[in-house]
């Protein structure tokens, strides 16, 4: 990337940490629960999260909340740093994921898996550089995105085109991913994977992916703005950190309601309170 890019991403990333510093002294969120599996290959390591976190061998519902529930703080990028996927860090022994929210649902899903695949494989001596690590985060989101067991289960072995496009929307994934991934578990041929993949490409699915998913958005976040507006003492974050109102929601999602003229607020549809952390002054 430019410089210019990897210094919007390293402010965009600066911005987020502050943010959660802001969270974390006013709510009990949820506390780390991401292993480091440096020593593992990335199937492996999907695997035992996978195991770790309960989720068995089904279709992950939300990759975001999945995350959050388990401790990651997770980010929308800003506007500025379109040219950027996502990326990952560890502040303060806190996991982080700044995803872009451009892309599609699905292909959304698979970043903020790739990132996860980061954050377990390249901890302590496995640091995250050049296209080894790319791919082996690659295999991690593909293998935690679509189990092998759950795949093999699926009888999609030479699969056609059709039987893919109605797979995918089980698993919440790409076309394309989840053709790579019944080529990578040996159930297509070399020929019968080139052939489906001219396919869908044709169909429009290498340029993005027609009628995908909804984009995944941040429910912990979601919960604390809900619970912001009903406090009496209304709180400001965007006043705290010394941010516009629209520059905060560049970060959160666009979770921040915005006040219209007459004193109303624009604001997604209300979520319930924060509830399971509990909330606390300090």
């Amino acid at each position: 990337m430019s410089a210019l890019d990897r210094e919007a991403a390293l402010g965009a990333g600066q911005v987020s940490a502050l943010i959660n510093e802001w969270n974390e002294r006013h709510f009990r969120l949820p506390a780390t629960n991401v292993p480091t599996l440096s020593h593992l290959g990335p199937e492996e390591a999907a695997e035992r999260v996978r195991a770790l976190w309960g989720l068995g061998e089904a279709p992950i519902p939300n990759m975001v909340h999945l995350l959050e529930a388990n401790g990651v703080r997770v980010f929308s990028l800003a506007g500025d740093c379109e040219s950027i996927d996502a990326y990952s860090l560890r502040h303060k022994g806190r996991p982080f994921c700044i995803l872009n929210t451009r892309k599609s649902g699905e292909r959304g899903r698979f970043d903020a898996a790739h990132e996860l695949g980061h954050l377990v494989l390249h901890a302590d001596d496995r640091l995250a550089h050049g296209v080894e690590a790319e791919e082996q985060a690659n295999k991690f989101a593909s293998a935690f995105l679509m189990p092998r067991a759950g795949i093999l289960a699926q009888s999609l072995r030479d699969a056609t085109p059709d039987r893919i496009l109605l797979a995918k929307r089980k698993w919440k994934v790409a076309a394309v991913a989840l053709t790579y991934r019944l080529h990578d578990l040996g159930l297509l041929s070399e020929w019968k994977y080139k052939a489906v993949s001219k396919r869908l490409a044709q169909l429009g699915y290498r340029r993005g992916e027609p009628g995908g998913i909804t984009r995944e958005s941040s429910q912990l976040l979601g919960k604390v703005f809900a619970s912001l507006r009903h406090d009496e003492e209304r709180i400001s974050l965007a006043d705290a950190l010394s941010l516009t109102t629209e520059e905060l929601n560049l970060h959160v999602f666009g979770l921040v309601p915005i006040v219209l003229d007459g004193g109303r607020e624009a604001s997604p549809p209300s979520r319930p309170r924060l509830q399971l952390v509990g909330a606390r002054r300090g």
